[in-house]
């Protein structure tokens, strides 16, 4: 299941990232890089969301404020990579982040149906906590 998001995420957001903005192949690369780093930083930072955030978060409801707030915080930290590492300038990251972002949550959505066992399954969960399960679904999906 992860080998089919990462291969989604690629196929969709390399070629969408060139002709809807303009960037290069390895600013391309760079840049689905920045926002798998940037989910799995967010994510295995355990910064006071609980699952019941991520679940809505990945689901096909509308966002709460937690699943905002995670969405956000993913959001600023991808802009951060994008100018900082990737080497883009503010408003061609700005445009960048708004296209990753949504593909990311929509691909993980896509597999996981809103169900909770599968999201649980694609984040890796055995317990471990929000944090590691994060980092077991996110470091598979985006090695």
């Amino acid at each position: 299941m992860f080998d089919q998001i990462l291969s989604s995420l690629k196929e969709q957001a390399a070629p969408a990232l060139m002709e809807k903005l303009g960037l290069d192949q390895q600013q391309a690369s760079g840049s689905i890089t920045a926002a798998a780093d940037s989910a799995k930083e967010v994510l295995s930072g355990g910064d006071g969301f609980g699952m019941d955030d991520v679940m809505n978060l990945f689901s096909s409801a509308k966002n709460s404020s937690g699943a905002d707030g995670i969405l956000g915080k993913m959001g600023t930290v991808l802009m951060s990579k994008l100018t900082g590492q990737v080497g883009l300038d503010s408003n061609k990251a700005g445009g960048v982040s708004a296209l990753l972002l949504p593909m990311v949550t929509e691909l993980i959505t896509k597999h996981a149906g809103g169900n909770a066992g599968a999201l649980r399954s694609l984040l890796g969960g055995n317990g471990g906590g929000i944090a590691d399960a994060a980092k077991g679904m996110l470091g598979k999906l985006f090695k």
